[in-house]
């Protein structure tokens, strides 16, 4: 067997008849929650001067190469053939040789995203769905389906109704969600790889999104400027305008310094001085502001651009003198930056879970840059399937006890009380040989509460249900019957959007405005809790863990076929009289051995 070995482009010594044993995978079947790669076992390599030289002096004490501490591209070609593309080497040890490991396959594709997170590696693809929270885009996620993103009513523990009026929905507590699909293709896009599989086509998949973590403090609005401005006036009988002279720096008005929506809250009075002679006391007064000097219409609720400036009047008429007053308070709303919360949210953790959640197998093709994903229906029950009889030469062992599963296999949420468990399922093997129960399984998610709220009014005349997920706390304040809600911090949780038909008012207690529209969406946890992913998605997996058999075999495979093996047939075996797929395989210049699994009532 010829062995090359290329690392970053120059192809390093080997040892004449260097012997190197490969082990191939995609997925560990006896590890749920891991996904696999394909490697080499450690092999040593001369300390040659070229292999220094690639190695950047990596051995000489005067060294100070990083080799071991990073991932260099490698290629190993077996007999003329390409056998592991956009593969790493390792460097384990230097003594008078280096003790090297080659890694292929789904780790690869993995070490794109290595220690990075969604807000920092798709900064700029997030804008596009980044927003000011106001009730105008609000609306519009409810109304535009082709959007990324929608707020999905529900139940976060904060206020759900407008004080003023219970019959209109209030956004104030209420965050968006951004579809998973979109994140997922957005990943793999931006890692420069297609994917395909059918579960793209599946509504688990289409319909399914993840909440923004952030709840808003309080309203969410950060208060821009607030001031009270008194003008005395003194015009018996005259007509005129006077400003407050509102200022933030010095300049004539309130400059803005950041584009966005803002709320205008003031309060304006004028009064007579006393005494007021007889027959006198006449008063009229408007109050009124300007953007850049234009007069506009008043509005509790504007878009403004950084640089603009806001000036604040009144138009007094009167027959004496007095005292005008505006108290102003301008507040910046929420600007609703996905970049900068998924700051958090590992590429690696949402990966696993959209994995583990759909029961999917990613096989790696990173030569051609894609990533076919297969379920486990499809590994092992509608696989295409191949007759290897002639390849056995003898079963070396039996055995039962796959992997390091328990009689009951957990898959689990995170919770706010952490003694609840309403949203678990589980895997159930029939072996009272192993240990009782193992969590194999836990989503960086939360799960919603156990309770759904039994009355949520869409009109005075409907009522409905909206799940519970909890974003906040209900703190009572002393002396009084006002609540205040106290964001809880980095909550995800996943949803499903359920669309209602239905005249609705939705508003805002902080922006004072409100508007009716002729539908809306909630986002539920419909198909979400783990019994369902395990009954659904793990049904066919479970053919196989379940009174699990387990052979060691040796085969004698020609190279040529060995090197394009196709991991993902199902092979049949007369001397076993089973189906089966291969686990892993490993193989050498003298022997190749696998570990076979029988896939119990194989399409039936």
């Amino acid at each position: 067997m010829i062995i090359e070995l290329w690392v970053e482009g120059v192809s390093l010594d080997l040892y004449y008849e260097t012997n190197i044993k490969h082990t191939l995978q995609i997925n560990d079947v006896g590890e749920v929650k891991d996904r696999q790669a394909s490697y080499t076992n450690s092999f040593k390599l001369p300390k040659t001067p070229k292999n220094i030289s690639v190695f950047k002096g990596l051995g000489i004490h005067s060294s100070s190469s990083n080799i071991p501490y990073i991932k260099p591209n490698a290629i190993l070609k077996i007999d003329g053939y390409d056998f592991l593309t956009q593969a790493w080497i390792q460097v384990k040890s230097t003594d008078d040789e280096y003790d090297v490991n080659i890694y292929s396959g789904i780790i690869e594709f993995f070490k794109k995203f290595e220690n990075k997170t969604i807000g920092e590696y798709l900064a700029a693809d997030l804008t596009e769905i980044n927003h000011n929270k106001n009730l105008a885009t609000v609306i519009n996620s409810q109304n535009d389906d082709t959007l990324k993103y929608s707020y999905l009513f529900a139940d976060f523990n904060g206020r759900t109704h407008r004080k003023t009026n219970p019959n209109v929905i209030n956004i104030d507590f209420v965050v968006p969600s951004v579809l998973v699909s979109y994140l997922f293709e957005k990943i793999h896009e931006k890692a420069g790889y297609t994917f395909d599989g059918s579960f793209t086509a599946l509504e688990d998949y289409t319909n399914w999104w993840i909440s923004y973590p952030k709840a808003p403090e309080d309203d969410g609005s950060v208060v821009y400027f607030e001031e009270t401005k008194n003008v005395n006036f003194n015009s018996p009988g005259g007509e005129d305008s006077f400003g407050f002279t509102f200022n933030n720096g010095g300049a004539n008005g309130i400059k803005i310094s950041e584009t966005g929506v803002y709320s205008i809250n003031s309060v304006g009075t004028a009064g007579l001085n006393e005494p007021i002679p007889s027959g006198m006391g006449y008063l009229q007064y408007n109050f009124y502001y300007k953007v850049n000097g234009g007069q506009v219409a008043w509005a509790n609720q504007i878009m403004l651009n950084a640089n603009d400036v806001i000036d604040f009047f009144y138009d007094i008429q009167t027959d004496w003198n007095g005292t005008a007053s505006m108290s102003l308070v301008i507040k910046k709303l929420e600007d609703v930056s996905f970049t900068e919360e998924f700051q958090d949210l590992k590429i690696t953790e949402f990966l696993k879970d959209v994995y583990n959640i759909m029961g999917l197998t990613p096989v790696i093709d990173n030569e051609n840059k894609n990533v076919n994903y297969l379920t486990n229906e499809e590994r092992f029950k509608t696989a295409e399937v191949e007759d290897w009889t002639e390849y056995l030469v003898s079963i070396d062992k039996e055995s039962y006890d796959f992997g390091t599963y328990s009689q009951n296999n957990m898959l689990k949420y995170k919770y706010n009380d952490q003694e609840e468990n309403q949203s678990d399922g589980s895997i159930l093997i029939q072996n009272k040989n192993i240990e009782e129960e193992k969590t194999v399984f836990t989503s960086f998610t939360y799960s919603v509460e156990k309770e759904l709220l039994s009355k949520f009014q869409l009109t005075s005349n409907l009522t409905g249900e909206a799940t519970v997920y909890k974003l906040y706390e209900k703190e009572p304040q002393d002396g009084s019957t006002e609540l205040k809600y106290k964001p809880l911090s980095k909550r995800y949780f996943y949803l499903r959007m359920r669309k209602v038909n239905s005249s609705v008012l939705i508003g805002s207690d902080i922006q004072g405005t409100e508007s009716s529209n002729s539908v809306i969406k909630f986002g539920d946890f419909t198909n979400l809790k783990m019994d369902y992913v395990a009954a659904k998605y793990y049904k066919d997996f479970h053919k196989v863990i379940n009174n699990s058999v387990i052979w060691n075999v040796t085969l004698n495979i020609p190279y040529p076929r060995l090197l394009l093996l196709d991991l993902t047939k199902v092979l049949y075996f007369d001397q076993l009289q089973q189906y089966c797929f291969i686990n892993k395989i490993s193989f050498d210049d003298n022997k190749t051995t696998a570990e076979l699994v029988k896939i119990n009532d194989f399409r039936t």
